[in-house]
């Protein structure tokens, strides 16, 4: 494919500068954030509200398997489906309402979500594992893709690494190699655009630090354990960033959202329960839970470890080896709704895809509301964008069907009041000012 790369004259150049001052200074002022598309990033809450409403369509159940769903939402609305494990996409531009024709793209499994550029619109992933790195962007919200050479600088974590010897950065392909590792973004979260704070404008997705080791990530011996972490450039793709660690390891397939004070809410799978069968034993409570952790400086450490005390890990088939799944924060100015979903299904089968909604970033998950009960595994989510036909629905795509947990992909599209008619966890209360 061609690079990418733009080749901007000193005038473009200037502009652009000009163009993120006055971004920066209108945040400053408190005016509206806008979009490459000239759009607000954030709006009212009343646009999540009104009747409750819901409903579900497939968008992927052709030649089995269907797995790793991605989900973005670009600049101008469109919503970007992928069947990973196929390189297939499809593209929505009326917010859920139709899907065109299937797109195959390059993306494979162990690279990074699609990432949206809030200040250019382009779309991006990112490729890490397999001796290349590589961003493939979009400039016309999914429609064509284009492959550019990236540069990747490792955390000092990994300098030690492999300065002292102790690992090598190989390949994923590299597996019987002792002492390697590699990172990849398997099964992350779509990525963000920091809006807040001396970061923004960054770029931010969660990845995973692997080490080789022929174990599951659960059955893993002290020392070959798997870390979360995230990547994130300040030049729109250009040159990347690995954040330090995850405070606890055993974690990967993990998501991320910026809060409206500009600090970074993590949420994260864990393997800590165990994969082999022969390897049995009674799990702890908190090996069916998913691992938290902020960041106050732009997504660069984590801090304040917590396991969540209502939200699953689900579908560990009772041994406690989580699963990948879903975090979005709406749009809303000033408040900080993040909605999850996953199996509620507390470590058990892969089945009754569930939504949990927070209203203080995090903090407490007071509801939550079935969405498809017969089987549901792997999920992702967004929100729809202010001023586009997407906005005031939250999309989840989920594996799931008639016919089994792989069997197809289906969107879920529904609103705030549809999650608030569901269940009470006990963590927490719904405030009144999202009541009607």
């Amino acid at each position: 494919m061609d690079s990418l790369r733009p080749s901007w004259g000193p005038s473009v150049r200037f502009l652009f500068a000009a163009f993120l001052c006055i971004g920066l200074a209108a945040e400053s002022s408190g005016q509206e954030l806008l979009t490459a598309a000239g759009k607000p990033a954030e709006g009212p809450l009343d646009a999540f509200l009104g009747e409750p409403c819901c409903d579900l369509q497939t968008v992927f159940d052709e030649g089995g398997n269907v797995r790793e769903p991605y989900l973005a939402i670009a600049v101008d609305g469109t919503l970007l489906a992928m069947r990973n494990n196929k390189g297939q996409l499809r593209r929505s531009q009326d917010g859920g309402r139709t899907w065109g024709e299937i797109i195959g793209v390059s993306i494979t499994h162990s690279d990074s979500n699609l990432i949206v550029d809030e200040n250019t619109g382009d779309v991006l992933w990112v490729r890490m594992w397999d001796g290349v790195d590589r961003v493939f962007r979009s400039r016309d919200h999914g429609k064509t893709w284009a492959e550019e050479k990236i540069t990747l600088g490792l955390n000092e974590r990994l300098r030690q690494f492999e300065k002292t010897g102790a690992k090598k950065r190989v390949t994923k392909g590299d597996q019987n190699t002792t002492g390697t590792y590699y990172l990849h973004a398997n099964a992350s979260e779509s990525g963000v655009t920091l809006r807040h704070g001396k970061h923004r404008g960054r770029l931010l997705v969660t990845a995973t630090f692997r080490p080789h080791a022929k174990a599951h990530p659960s059955d893993r011996e002290p020392g070959e354990e798997l870390f979360s972490c995230a990547i994130f450039s300040d030049d729109h793709g250009a040159t990347w960033q690995v954040s330090d660690f995850f405070p606890e390891g055993y974690t990967e397939e993990a998501a991320l959202v910026e809060l409206h004070d500009g600090r970074i809410y993590y949420n994260s799978r864990s393997h800590s329960g165990y994969y082999d069968k022969a390897r049995a034993r009674a799990l702890r409570p908190d090996e069916i839970l998913r691992r938290e952790a902020w960041s106050n400086d732009g997504g660069q450490t984590w801090e304040n470890l917590n396991v969540s005390p209502v939200l699953p890990d689900g579908g560990g088939y009772g041994r406690g080896y989580g699963m990948k799944g879903g975090l979005t924060r709406l749009p809303v100015k000033g408040r900080d709704i993040l909605i999850f979903s996953n199996a509620d299904t507390a470590g058990g089968e892969r089945k009754k895809m569930t939504v949990w909604a927070s209203f203080d970033g995090g903090k407490t998950w007071p509801v939550k509301r079935l969405v498809y009960a017969p089987h549901g595994a792997y999920s992702s989510l967004v929100a729809g964008r202010p001023g586009t036909p997407s906005e005031g629905r939250i999309y989840l795509l989920f594996e799931g069907g008639p016919d089994g947990q792989y069997s197809a992909m289906q969107v879920a599209r529904f609103n705030l009041p549809w999650i608030l008619a569901g269940e009470p966890t006990g963590n927490g209360t719904v405030p009144e000012w999202v009541l009607p």
